[in-house]
């Protein structure tokens, strides 16, 4: 080793000495690059302490599955995307990202930046033994170091094919305007079909999803649901309202951090005062994007308090009626076939038993003779659509072979939008006149307190056929209808009341 090479490595580590806490603490590597490179005034904060501490637990393989749920405008795309990726290809020139978001533009413009600041002459000096990036590649959305690390950047959704990563970030992947069903389920489908598999081992290394709450059903709830129900990864998750609702305790590797009750996140970022009028002009917004809750009190069409319950129901001979809303498609992500049986007595409902699955045809037809016979319905309402239209006929056909006479099956279609069907339930409940089978109506109440954000609504929906046909019914109606076509209910409409 010459003069001047010995002089080049005492230089290096003279500034590895100097920049060491830097270099080690990401929270640290940020507050000073800001300071030192974008002159910025930094505003520190508790959850930006929780946040680095997670990320860095990832890459020091701690976590292999992080959520992080936190409100816009807090620093968590410039944490995730952009300080995050340099600092770990700062430690470790060779790893390999992957960063999605809703807009590729947009998550290209974050590889961009990341790239920026390790081009930075004050990023040289945290990290003197950085290798520089390769001449070979190196674009706004995709570019390699020297020791073949990686920022790969493309839209969620998109083709990924041919790459890999150690570690994937995923940045907001739906737009807050384009919060529709079919955008979160093709989120949700290309997330675990093809994002997944490009992690270059399973076993070690990770993927980051930091994102506001938009709906019930998008990814943080499709991945703990999955979670839940099939076991699969465990996922550590930091939720981070904008006002705290109750006291919060946050975990870190050296602190524990309290955080008291009706406590303002950054509060010279995020006002007080214009989330309050949020909060009463869009609740669902405020809810779900600021508070992470998708399911608010304020926003909720059907409120908990509104479910009555009943143990012993009077015993007057009085109506019992059945409604059945046949689903056959066995996808996952389909309704399920439901069958509703309630006793009604003057005014008031009760819910006597609810049945619900993912039925094939003979399965059903068993259901609602099961519903038949322990119930003994005067009546049998089934929603005829499509190939659900062959129901009426055979379940008559075994009521005749079986000998059961009391009940008369009933063919129907309806025409109004679900929405508006299962929306004219609303008076009904709060007025206080259903009542409830504690031990069989936990599926109902979730898709009414969901409504009408939660994907399925077939409880729901059998319920309001009984309440509405019973009040709407024809008089002349006669046994056997489903044969008589002029008195089907083909013309019916219901009315609000």
């Amino acid at each position: 080793m010459d003069k001047t090479e010995i002089k080049k490595e005492l230089a290096i580590r003279t500034l590895e000495k100097r920049y060491e806490e830097q270099r080690k603490d990401l929270y640290e590597f940020i507050k000073w690059f800001l300071k030192e490179e974008k002159k910025v005034d930094f505003i520190e904060s508790w959850h930006y302490l929780v946040i680095c501490d997670a990320l860095q637990r990832v890459y020091e393989w701690e976590t292999k599955r992080l959520i992080i749920n936190v409100p816009p405008r807090t620093w968590k795309t410039e944490f995730v995307t952009k300080w995050f990726p340099s600092w770990v290809l700062g430690n470790s020139e060779n790893k390999k990202f992957i960063a999605t978001g809703y807009s590729a533009t947009l998550t290209q413009t974050f590889s961009d930046e990341c790239r920026n600041i390790i081009k930075s002459k004050y990023f040289s000096k945290v990290f003197p033994r950085f290798w520089w990036l390769s001449d070979t590649q190196d674009t706004k959305n995709w570019w390699n170091t020297k020791a073949w690390g990686q920022y790969y950047a493309t839209g969620a959704g998109g083709t990924i094919t041919g790459m890999w990563a150690d570690i994937i970030l995923i940045d907001d992947p739906v737009k807050p305007k384009d919060i529709e069903w079919t955008e979160i389920l093709k989120i949700n489908r290309w997330f675990t079909d093809t994002l997944e598999s490009r992690l270059d081992n399973q076993n070690t290394w990770a993927i980051i999803i930091i994102m506001q709450r938009l709906h019930d059903n998008d990814l943080v709830w499709y991945l703990s649901d999955l979670e839940k129900e099939w076991y699969w990864e465990k996922w550590e998750k930091i939720i981070i309202p904008a006002i705290s609702e109750w006291p919060e305790v946050y975990s870190t590797r050296y602190w524990i951090i309290k955080r008291p009750e009706d406590n303002l996140l950054l509060p010279k970022k995020l006002s007080r005062e214009k989330l309050n009028i949020l909060k009463k002009k869009d609740p669902w917004t405020y809810s779900s994007q600021y508070q992470q809750q998708p399911i608010n009190k304020e926003s909720q069409e059907f409120h908990e308090e509104w479910f009555r319950y009943f143990e012993d129901f009077p015993a007057e001979n009085w109506k019992i009626l059945t409604a059945v809303d046949p689903a056959f498609s066995k996808k996952k992500e389909s309704d399920e076939s439901a069958i509703t049986t309630v006793k009604m007595i003057w005014d008031k409902v009760y819910v006597l038993e609810q049945t619900h699955w993912k039925f094939n045809p003979a399965e059903l037809e068993d259901k609602m003779i099961y519903h038949i016979k322990k119930w003994q319905p005067e009546k049998i309402w089934i929603e005829a659509f499509q190939a659900q239209t062959t129901l009426a006929f055979s379940l008559n056909r075994r009521l005749k072979a079986e000998k059961l006479y009391k009940t008369e099956v009933v063919e129907i279609k309806q025409k109004w939008d679900k929405e508006s069907k299962i929306r004219s339930l609303i008076p009904w409940y709060r007025n206080g006149l259903i009542f409830h089978n504690k031990l069989n109506c936990e599926k109902l109440k979730n898709q009414l307190i969901r409504f009408p954000k939660w994907k399925h609504d077939d409880c729901a929906d059998s319920l309001q056929m009984i309440y509405y046909l019973s009040e709407a019914e024809p008089q002349n109606n006669t046994k056997n209808s489903y044969k008589i076509p002029d008195i089907k209910f083909d013309s019916f409409w219901f009315v609000d009341i």
